[in-house]
């Protein structure tokens, strides 16, 4: 029988909401209800993780937002080396209550409804799904890891997220995110230390460098055309616009889907991405800010971690 565990992020809006559809799932499905660990400041999502796979759980469930998200999944993908295609020990299960849930987006799960996504957190089956670490380096020296879901962002990007209005937030959700975005538009690069797949070093002037792994955003918008968080694909995005004219084409990558080389938006993949500011830098990892970084290795993990996703559609009988 599953053991479910709900990792909650009592925080997030709609905790108490998403807590009582993970238990009104577990009952439909004729299961134990779950054991419920709530995050603090302290312990955001990866104590509660591994309390949760100590204590037996072959589902951790999580209501919360990208941050909490990616804390469990990091844990669920612990001892999954580079290039090998691994598994967690248990299967993770989304209950989106956060404010922007970029990772339920690149994965199709129900945003609105949370007794569709707690039913599918408690009763998917577990789909493998590409798990992200970002090691960064301070300028003190000091090397922490930080596992992600969907993209890691250094330069302006993480600048924006950083003067992000917390309060405004609670109030509009994602839509906070374009006052401060906006207020940066005009700024102009800053040199990047740049090396994809070991090749050899170059230095590029950029407004910020992203390292994507499901980049579907809020509007239908994109990332990165074509980025799935199951390709086994770590997705570059070099963002180096000088105008008005270029952030339009951007824009309309970004809506349109449509993916063409141009020097203001360039495209790369591969599996590791190494990165040293000219200064030390902002690095945002799946919306969490990190001050201070001198240089970032960012590696992908091809189907690191099961997460519980709708059963695929069957084919209509011929």
């Amino acid at each position: 029988m599953t053991r479910v565990a709900l990792v909650l992020n009592p925080a997030a809006p709609r905790s108490r909401a998403a807590q009582e559809a993970v238990e009104s799932a577990c009952a439909e499905l004729h299961l134990p209800g779950p054991v419920l660990l709530r995050t603090t400041v302290a312990e955001p999502g990866a104590d509660q993780a591994r309390e949760a796979l100590a204590g037996g759980a072959d589902r951790v469930v999580v209501a919360g937002g990208d941050g909490t998200v990616r804390l469990v999944a990091g844990v669920l993908g612990e001892g999954v080396s580079e290039g090998v295609r691994g598994r967690g020990p248990a299967v993770l299960g989304v209950v989106p209550s956060g404010t922007a849930n970029l990772f339920a987006r690149g994965l199709g799960l129900p945003l609105r409804d949370l007794r569709a996504a707690a039913r599918v957190a408690v009763g998917g089956h577990g789909h493998p799904v590409d798990l992200g670490r970002a090691e960064l380096t301070d300028d003190a020296g000091v090397t922490t890891q930080h596992p992600f879901l969907v993209v890691v962002g250094l330069g302006h990007d993480a600048e924006t997220l950083a003067a992000l209005d917390r309060r405004l937030k609670e109030r509009v959700r994602w839509l906070a995110y374009f006052e401060p975005g906006l207020r940066r538009l005009a700024r102009p690069g800053r040199p990047v230390v740049l090396s994809l797949d070991g090749e050899v070093e170059r230095t590029e002037q950029l407004w910020s460098v992203l390292a994507v792994s499901s980049g579907r955003l809020p509007l239908r918008a994109r990332l990165v055309p074509g980025a799935r968080p199951d390709d086994g694909q770590l997705h570059v995005v070099l963002v180096a616009p000088s105008g008005p004219a270029d952030w339009v084409r951007v824009a309309r990558t970004g809506f349109g889907g449509r993916h063409t080389p141009h020097p203001a938006l360039r495209y790369r993949r591969g599996r590791v991405l190494a990165v040293r500011p000219a200064e030390p830098a902002l690095v945002q990892v799946d919306g969490d800010v990190v001050a201070d970084i001198v240089s970032a290795r960012v590696a992908l993990l091809p189907g690191a971690v099961l997460v519980a996703v709708p059963p695929p559609a069957r084919s209509p009988a011929s």
